[in-house]
């Protein structure tokens, strides 16, 4: 009898964990991410034996560059997650169909701006990361435009929890770029082919995304049931949190191709792209917990224990990663990277606790802006000036530029633990004084 308890109890809580939409989102998403983030990450490891240290140098910083530049993208992808979720949770799919309209219609517009202006700077560009042609930022700035609107339609999908369809993009996204990128670097363009491969993988994605999101262009539109107060008080909190993020995320890359030799910056390069294994898997699990929390705290029902599980998993995963890195780097870099690379082994171990620390700090944070308390904003603010700083006056070597980042992320980190031990107990006292009153 014990024994058949036993067994009905294990069925009841692997039923009770795969109907969680945690686990499941977490995973479609992680089978994406997982699929897709490994054949990028063939495509930087294929990048860097087919280029070579130097050219792949120029490659990973361009491509830390568009990072950069699509922050504004990724501040408004953060915002329409937000809003979609809490119309989702409010049952207003009419709604959805028009913010998803006119944001189309808006970004096209300002989008076009963008692209003008940094054609402008292409030459001082140019200049700061030593290359000697335009055409590759050329590339990269028609990727840019691209891939604004394949990271829209990617935020309604996200907002309406439909990540099976973004996991399916993902991966194809990643194929194409892949090999096209293969094939046309083969044929001799160097980083031209390999930014080609990029730019029409986007193409690609920005009709797949576009399919499963018909359904809101043929209901007939009504009034947009959002306050514009409401949605530009929650933007710039968000927009200084992107550019915070994407700044520790890539900045260094930039300042390490500026600072360093062309040969120590690939060295970096390939360091960063191994390290950022770690943000590209926890990174699932947060774009999941961002709109379940969004909708259950705009429904007023219980979040924390969503967050508290996420953290769990994200920890699990930066400890199992980053234990990899410490004990076996050297087999790591030789064959990923090949021999060319193994002067940078010494770095990966390290490399993998800075991007740990950030991705618990962008679960973090995400949560909090979920919750709709932004001033915490301000720490990340402060983390992404530290960084500029102490890089630009500490940049002799390596080892140099990236302690500066690991100190400063887990100072971060704690900063943001301890902002929510403060307020998880000021929360269960007034919740407690609510309940003496009420008696």
């Amino acid at each position: 009898m014990d024994f058949a308890k036993r067994i009905r109890s294990i069925k009841d809580l692997c039923h009770r964990f795969f109907k969680s939409k945690l686990i499941t989102g977490s995973l479609l998403l992680g089978i994406g991410a997982v699929v897709g983030g490994a054949i990028t990450y063939l495509y930087h490891l294929l990048m860097g034996r087919m280029l070579g240290p130097v050219d792949y140098g120029i490659l990973a910083s361009l491509i830390s560059l568009s990072y950069l530049l699509s922050i504004p993208v990724a501040t408004l992808n953060l915002v329409i997650v937000r809003f979609v979720s809490f119309l989702k949770g409010k049952r207003q799919t009419k709604s959805i169909g028009l913010l998803l309209r006119l944001t189309n219609q808006k970004v096209f517009f300002y989008g076009l701006l963008f692209l003008l202006l940094f054609l402008i700077l292409t030459p001082f560009i140019n200049s700061f990361l030593h290359l000697n042609s335009p055409v590759p930022f050329i590339i990269l700035l028609i990727f840019f435009f691209v891939s604004i609107f394949s990271s829209i339609n990617r935020s309604f999908l996200q907002g309406l929890m439909r990540f099976g369809y973004i996991s399916f993009a993902m991966i194809i996204e990643a194929l194409l770029k892949l090999g096209l990128a293969f094939l046309l670097v083969f044929f001799g363009l160097k980083v031209r082919g390999a930014l080609l491969g990029i730019l029409i993988a986007t193409i690609a994605a920005y009709f797949i995304t576009l399919l499963p999101l018909r359904f809101l262009f043929r209901s007939k539109f009504s009034k947009l049931n959002l306050k514009s107060k409401e949605i530009l008080s929650f933007t710039l909190p968000v927009f200084l949190s992107t550019l915070a993020f994407t700044s520790l995320f890539t900045t260094d890359v930039i300042l390490a191709r500026h600072f360093l030799t062309e040969q120590q910056a690939g060295f970096y390069a390939a360091l960063s792209t191994l390290g950022k294994i770690i943000f590209f898997v926890t990174n699932p699990i947060i774009s999941v917990v961002f709109p379940m929390v969004s909708e259950r705290y705009a429904n007023k029902t219980g979040y924390r224990n969503l967050f508290l599980a996420s953290f769990g998993l994200i920890t699990l995963a930066c400890v199992l990663i980053t234990s990899v890195y410490f004990f076996l780097p050297s087999l790591m870099i030789r064959l990923l990277y090949g021999i060319a690379f193994l002067p940078a082994t010494a770095y990966l171990g390290i490399f993998g606790v800075f991007l740990s620390l950030y991705s618990l700090s962008h679960l973090l944070v995400n949560f909090y802006l979920s919750i709709k308390r932004t001033k915490v904003v301000s720490l990340v603010m402060v983390a992404a000036v530290l960084q500029i700083v102490f890089i630009s006056i500490f940049h002799q070597n390596l080892a140099q530029i990236i302690w500066i980042s690991v100190l400063i992320t887990a100072l971060l980190t704690f900063s943001l633990l301890l902002y929510y031990l403060v307020n998880y107990v000021k929360d269960k006292k007034a919740v407690a004084f609510r309940h003496r009153s009420c008696l």
